[in-house]
């Protein structure tokens, strides 16, 4: 079955990956869309030199293969979780399943971006969730970012009617703004430095944009709130100073959430004499449980919000090193990759 991975550092690669018998209990799937995220693309611009696994995660795709003791049947669609919590370990006992010690023991392969997948028994039974009949498999495959970010407002305290600041407005920032809409976040802010991006924002999910090269987000954010600043701020910016811009916008007693990714060493200086008095929460959020995609399905299907205006482009596998490029380039928002 043929993937794509990274290859040389900038390339994508098509693989011949070995086509495994399926263990019992596995489920075989034919894959039908895949989302390209940033992790994507960190990899092929990283590039490998031992190639094991293909590409991507967000996927959705259709069973075409069970063992007869399994729990699933040929010819539904379905998506599944990149890993799975073991749900015995400490921080699994401890409802943090995200922080599971033995997370990536159990993941699919050779990964989302291949004309199949083995879901390995464990994620078939606790992982993998069917779609709906009228939820389409692009949109479908987006369940895994969406889940994140539930996740993240979880971990962010988020109740109805709070107001949410955004910094970022890449895809997975107008992915937040798009479930803190769906879940009755008001006022929705985003903070960004792209027009387009700005633009899109404005006439789809948030009330406000603050653009960073020409406003200041406190002042703007507290034009919005009377004042008193913003309950939950998500930063979905790979930066140190996104990060100490939505700290001086949260409300004394909100939440700032380091929600994307920063390289290795990345510090910022913290007034701790403020967090004492202020009494604001200051915490991050990586990845998913497979409750968080169950959730995120849920919601795609209630069409409490439109979120296929997050897919900006769809290119065929045969084009994948396109769909990689274009999400690279930050060209529009989110990129799936379909398969015949």
């Amino acid at each position: 079955m043929k993937g794509a991975s990274a290859g040389n550092p900038g390339q994508v690669q098509i693989v011949d990956f070995p086509d495994m018998p399926l263990k019992p209990g596995d489920v075989r799937i034919s894959t039908l869309a895949c989302g390209v995220c940033t992790t994507d693309v960190k990899m092929v611009q990283k590039g490998s030199k031992e190639i094991k696994y293909a590409l991507g995660h967000e996927i959705s795709g259709k069973i075409i293969e069970v063992t007869p003791d399994g729990i699933w049947q040929v010819g539904q669609r379905v998506i599944v979780a990149p890993y799975l919590p073991c749900g015995g370990c400490y921080y699994c006992r401890h409802d943090q399943p995200a922080l599971c010690s033995h997370l990536y023991d159990v993941t699919i392969y050779p990964g989302g971006l291949a004309e199949q997948v083995i879901i390995p028994r464990p994620l078939a039974q606790r992982g993998m969730f069917p779609i709906p009949d009228d939820v389409p498999d692009t949109l479908a495959s987006i369940s895994e970012p969406v889940g994140c970010v539930i996740k993240g407002l979880e971990d962010s305290r988020f109740k109805y009617g709070d107001s949410v600041l955004v910094v970022g407005d890449g895809p997975m920032g107008m992915f937040a703004m798009a479930v803190a809409r769906a879940f009755g976040a008001y006022p929705i802010l985003v903070a960004g430095m792209t027009p387009h991006r700005l633009e899109f924002a404005r006439q789809s999910y948030a009330d406000a944009i603050i653009d960073i090269a020409h406003e200041n987000v406190k002042t703007v954010v507290n034009q919005h709130t009377a004042g008193i600043g913003a309950d939950v701020v998500l930063v979905a910016v790979s930066s140190a100073e996104a990060l100490e811009s939505g700290i001086s916008a949260v409300r004394a007693g909100g939440t700032v959430n380091a929600f994307a990714g920063v390289a290795d060493g990345t510090t910022i200086p913290l007034d701790v004499r403020g967090i004492h008095y202020q009494q604001y929460y200051l915490t991050g959020s990586s990845g998913l449980a497979p409750s968080h995609l169950k959730k995120a399905l849920t919601l795609l299907g209630s069409r409490r919000v439109d979120f296929s205006l997050l897919i900006t482009a769809e290119f065929p596998f045969e084009a994948v090193e396109d769909a990689v490029a274009y999400a690279t380039n930050r060209i529009g928002l989110k990129v799936v990759v379909t398969f015949k």
